[in-house]
């Protein structure tokens, strides 16, 4: 069973400066090919024409492409109301509320999360693939 991906616009595919992430599409396409991946952001929540009309003013067609490809979620206050708790995930985000991290924790869950930081550590997402979620790596989760 494929696990899940969530994954953030702002800070994790969008840098600060709303630039596209370095190695975004090989990322997305790893991604894609290898996990149920699903917005999680608060940003259009639920409607993914207007994430798509966002990231256009960003991304190259060939990465809307990909992004097209992700599924939405929905939620009310905090994004951990739209995570499957049944099933293994990742959760690529470069802030949480205190209450998120502490459903997470609530839920044996917390080490899901994967802090991104791309004005630290520029190359996190190409190294996120060969390490955390690499399929070798992820099945020890």
């Amino acid at each position: 069973m494929r696990k899940n991906i969530y994954i953030d616009i702002d800070g994790v595919i969008l840098t600060k400066g709303v630039l596209p992430a370095p190695h975004l599409d090989k990322f997305l396409r790893f991604i894609l090919n290898n996990y149920s991946v699903f917005w999680l952001t608060s940003r259009y929540q639920g409607k993914p024409k207007e994430i798509i009309k966002y990231l256009s003013k960003f991304l190259a067609p060939e990465t809307l492409l990909l992004v097209c490809q992700i599924k939405t979620t929905s939620f009310r206050l905090d994004k951990t109301e739209a995570i499957d708790f049944s099933k293994a995930f990742f959760w690529l985000d470069n802030e949480l509320f205190d209450s998120e991290k502490n459903t997470l924790k609530e839920h044996n869950n917390f080490d899901s999360w994967i802090e991104v930081n791309l004005i630290q550590t520029p190359n996190q997402l190409e190294s996120l693939m060969t390490n955390k979620l690499s399929l070798k790596s992820a099945s020890l989760h």
